[in-house]
C-alpha cells in the first residue's frame, strides 16, 4: 500500500521547522558576511549554490550529512544551527 497521488511528504509542521532552519542558516551566514559564492563552489563542501540558496529556503530537507557540512561551512558547531529554533 502506497501512498495516494497527491499525498504530501512533508507536513505543514515540517515545513515550518525548514523554513526556521533555512532563515537560521542565512541569518548566521549573513552574520558572517558571507555571500553563498563564498561558502559554494566545486573546490567547497557544497558544491551547488542553487542547492544552498534552497535550504535557505527552506525548500528542502536536509540529511545529517548535509546539515553537519553546512556548519563546517560556516565554521561552526553544528548545534548552533538549532538554537532558537
Amino acid at each position: 500500500m502506497g501512498l495516494a497521488k497527491g499525498t504530501a511528504l512533508i507536513s505543514s509542521t515540517d515545513k515550518k521547522i525548514l523554513k526556521a532552519l533555512g532563515e537560521r542558516i542565512r541569518e548566521i551566514r549573513e552574520k558572517k558576511k558571507l555571500t553563498v559564492y563564498d561558502v559554494t563552489g566545486e573546490d567547497l563542501l557544497i558544491k551547488s549554490r542553487q542547492h544552498w540558496q534552497k535550504i535557505e529556503a527552506g525548500q528542502l530537507s536536509l540529511t545529517f550529512v548535509t546539515f553537519y557540512k553546512i556548519a563546517q561551512s560556516l565554521e561552526i558547531p553544528p548545534v548552533e544551527l538549532l538554537k532558537g529554533l
